[in-house]
């Protein structure tokens, strides 16, 4: 009996209650505790809806400033590659002060971009400078003085063409085997076919090096260890002189044109051959030790390198064809 008249008791004092809201023409009032606890409902619906919206702004604001990164880091590269565009890859007197100026500050803004992003990898030459990549500029002395044959003759009818053309020159990393291959590919007019008419190549080992001096530098010791000569190929000038067509050829023909395109020459570098290329065998060191080689900057496209024994610099761009 008593719980009927408790529960008529709410029931009353509800229409009461709300009986006078009418009358007056509010809303009922709530309890405290009611609104505290729509209070934090409602903050409780709002807090995940701002965290999502925080969230997915950082993620829209840091990929803008990955693509900013990227569209500057390209246009750093180009200004670079362009730089050293007409310069003949460094060849000693075909560039003038204003030209290497030019290229010495791209070099330099792409490096100190680079040292800015400080990328730790675990495996950074087989990530990064595996591979083969095509030269395009050299401030070193024994390059520079070769590259000389690389600038076309003026057309001229009593020019006489130089005795050696040399053609595109290669540095290959070989990770797995720790190995470098310089290659470089030349010609003789009339002699040889009139581009990569020989393959002249120098291969190399390597160890990395640490250098706590100067982390955003990696850097390798170098050993020549032999040079070859090979993949020779005639021109069919050269071939009409050895074989004419209108004679049967002889078996000595056949052996002269076999032995020329089989043709291929091995020159160990140790001895006084290891003194020539600027290195040294002693220590135990087998081959030629030419000192270190520091790379300050590397990415997929885009190789600046130091020899410290010449103190020449390397600008290479990666042969992606020769990927494929």
């Amino acid at each position: 009996m008593s719980l009927s008249l408790s529960s008529a008791n709410k029931y009353s004092s509800t229409a009461g209650a709300a009986a006078l809201c009418a009358a007056g023409g509010g809303r009922p009032k709530t309890t405290p505790t009611l609104m505290l606890f729509r209070r934090n409902q409602r903050r409780r619906s709002v807090f995940p809806i701002r965290s999502s919206f925080t969230s997915t702004h950082s993620s829209d604001t840091f990929s803008d400033v990955n693509d900013e990164r990227k569209k500057k880091r390209a246009v750093l590269k180009e200004k670079l590659i362009e730089s050293c565009r007409g310069t003949y890859r460094g060849a000693i007197g075909f560039s003038n002060d204003r030209e290497r100026e030019d290229i010495r500050k791209a070099k330099e803004a792409l490096e100190k971009f680079g040292e800015k992003e400080k990328e730790e990898e675990e495996d950074w030459m087989r990530n990064r400078v595996n591979g083969r990549w095509k030269l395009i500029y050299t401030t070193a002395l024994d390059v520079t003085g070769l590259l000389v044959f690389s600038v076309p003759p003026p057309p001229l009818p009593f020019f006489p063409p130089p005795p050696i053309v040399v053609g595109d020159i290669f540095q290959e990393f070989k990770t797995d085997a720790k190995e470098i291959v310089n290659e470089i590919r030349a010609s003789v007019p009339w002699v040889l076919e009139e581009k990569d008419g020989v393959i002249l190549r120098v291969n190399a080992t390597y160890k990395e090096v640490d250098d706590s001096s100067n982390n955003s530098k990696k850097a390798l010791e170098l050993v020549f260890q032999e040079a070859v000569v090979s993949d020779v190929r005639i021109s069919e000038l050269t071939e009409t002189l050895l074989a004419p067509a209108i004679l049967p050829r002889s078996e000595l023909n056949q052996r002269a044109l076999l032995f020329l395109r089989d043709f291929e020459v091995r020159f160990p570098l140790f001895g006084r051959a290891a003194r020539a290329m600027g290195g040294s065998d002693e220590n135990g060191v087998s081959g030629a030790a030419v000192g270190r080689y520091e790379f300050s900057y590397c990415d997929e496209d885009v190789l600046i390198g130091k020899a410290t024994g010449s103190q020449g610099i390397f600008i290479f761009t990666k042969d992606h064809q020769s990927q494929m």
